[in-house]
């Protein structure tokens, strides 16, 4: 029986990664014979490290394009084993610079020569290779690694997704009646973060969710890991307004929380998959772009005009801003995230159609 490693940074109680093998696991029990193959993530008490024990090693979602990571699957092509790069990205802190249409783009990676080598020869080599978007493919092609054969695949967790019908439904009743909710995502990421001061971003939250009361609309805070509660506890306490504001610490899963944000008019959103949890409920959001990622993914969904830099000098003004516009256009969000979401299912089950894994 074949044995497909499935890597990630799975068994530490983080709802985006965990998604992600939950889409692949899914995936395999549609498409790959059990009776032939099998398929094991890699979870703390699992010898994924020896990769020479697998027939085929599969580099899952998340932001795995970088060293460590890179070079374990580098070692699988070096015995000879299957590689696949199924819906990573890369992730860094850098400098943000300013493109020539007035875009954030971010400043040149640096990377050692035997790091790059690997990397090429894995994108030559592998069986299959689809990444998280464009922010990515540069950072491929700025290192001299081939990428003609590299799609960009989008983000895993955008093939779960609710009913267009059913978010209509729920718009059109948030049109009426009670007030309009705004969600707003927070936690943690111990201030590696652009500007890495986690306190200035929480002020601007709070000086946002603020005005947006001011404005007519409720607050609805929420996590999506455990250590989050303390940084949402805060933030809860500075907005300051408990008739207005509801703090919610507890974490669900993927699906419990596309049911809860499915209720609201938009989403401000911290962590990456955040951003995902309300594009599975077909909620407009905004991103606050806290790290090389969060970027990656907003462009690949067509979206870059609603994610705000965390270091940004005016990030309570653009919140605000961005998200009352986001609650009004339920429509255009629609129609990018179902462009995005074909061509993730079109190119992420394209190893499960093809017999590839």
């Amino acid at each position: 029986m074949r044995s497909i490693l499935y890597l990630g940074w799975i068994g530490f109680h983080n709802l985006g990664d965990e998604w992600m093998w939950e889409v692949f696991r899914d995936l395999a029990a549609d498409y790959v014979d059990d009776g032939q193959a099998r398929v094991i993530p890699s979870v703390p008490g699992v010898d994924w490290k020896n990769v020479g024990l697998y027939d085929t090693v599969v580099l899952g979602g998340g932001s795995l394009l970088i060293p460590g990571y890179v070079e374990l699957m580098h070692e699988a092509l070096e015995r000879g084993k299957q590689a696949v790069i199924w819906g990573s990205g890369h992730d860094r802190l850098h400098r943000l610079l300013t493109g020539p249409d007035g875009g954030a783009m971010p400043d040149r990676a640096v990377e050692s020569e035997p790091y790059r080598k690997k990397l090429a020869e894995l994108l030559k080599h592998s069986a299959y290779s689809g990444v998280r978007g464009p922010w990515t493919i540069d950072y491929l092609e700025s290192l001299g690694a081939p990428v003609e054969r590299v799609a960009i695949s989008g983000d895993p967790a955008l093939l779960m997704t609710s009913s267009l019908g059913a978010a209509e439904v729920s718009r059109q009743k948030r049109g009426r009646g009670a007030s309009p909710v705004i969600g707003i995502n927070w936690g943690t990421s111990y201030n590696k973060i652009y500007g890495g001061n986690e306190t200035e971003v929480e002020e601007a939250l709070a000086l946002a969710g603020k005005a947006l009361i001011n404005q007519g609309y409720r607050l609805y805070l929420y996590g999506v890991w455990g250590p989050d509660g303390e940084a949402l506890t805060r933030l809860y306490r500075k907005i300051g307004d408990p008739e207005h504001a509801t703090l919610d610490t507890k974490v669900y899963k993927a699906s419990e929380y596309v049911q809860l944000l499915s209720e609201f008019t938009a989403t401000i959103n911290f962590k990456l998959h955040a951003n995902l949890l309300s594009a599975a409920a077909n909620v407009p959001f905004v991103c606050i772009g806290y790290r090389f990622k969060s970027f990656d993914l907003m462009t690949a969904l067509g979206l870059a005009d609603y994610i705000v830099a965390a270091n940004d000098p005016r990030l309570a003004d653009r919140l605000v801003e961005r998200s009352v516009s986001a609650s009004t256009q339920f429509r255009l969000f629609a129609e990018k995230l179902e462009v995005a979401r074909t061509a993730a299912q079109d190119s992420l089950t394209r190893p499960f159609r093809e017999g590839i894994l």
